[in-house]
């Protein structure tokens, strides 16, 4: 606070003081009043007020993988039963799909795909809003994808 602002304040203060003083209001509405107005003083004044802020984020560039990309839809991971929503279920097709695709399996071929990644998994991935499956089937998924053989590992 700069000290004309500090000295506007004080005038305000007082000038609000004085004229409530004269109108012969308690001492008890005075004080709220000064209070009142010093509190204003201090808000209008200030530059951000009504200005937009915001979350800092990192550099996309430093943030990767697909376990990541999975940890950005975690919020919105589970629904009111406790178990995996259509969106978390759509986001782990997408990302499962990729890295199916990249071991050298065909994400559409379900013979194939049960065979690389065991029938619980398989399951999971086949999943339907009807039927959700749990969040423990979900992680035993991941689990699956990420030791799938044939696929890079990240570090």
């Amino acid at each position: 606070m700069t000290w004309r602002r500090l000295v506007g304040t004080a005038v305000c203060c007082g000038a609000v003081a004085a004229l409530m003083s004269a109108l012969r209001f308690t001492p008890a509405n005075v004080a709220v009043a000064v209070l009142s107005a010093a509190v204003l003083s201090v808000l209008v004044g200030r530059r951000e007020l009504g200005a937009e802020l915001s979350w800092p984020s990192l550099p996309e560039e430093e943030r990767g993988g697909q376990r990541h990309e999975l940890s950005q839809i975690s919020w919105s991971l589970t629904g009111r039963d406790g178990r995996v929503a259509e969106y978390g279920l759509r986001q782990l097709r997408g990302v499962a799909a990729g890295r199916l695709r990249v071991a050298g399996v065909d994400p559409d071929d379900d013979a194939a795909v049960r065979a690389a990644l065991g029938e619980p998994a398989w399951r999971t991935l086949r999943a339907t809003a009807s039927a959700p499956p749990t969040v423990r089937a979900l992680d035993a998924c991941l689990t699956a994808l990420e030791n799938l053989e044939g696929a890079p590992r990240e570090p």
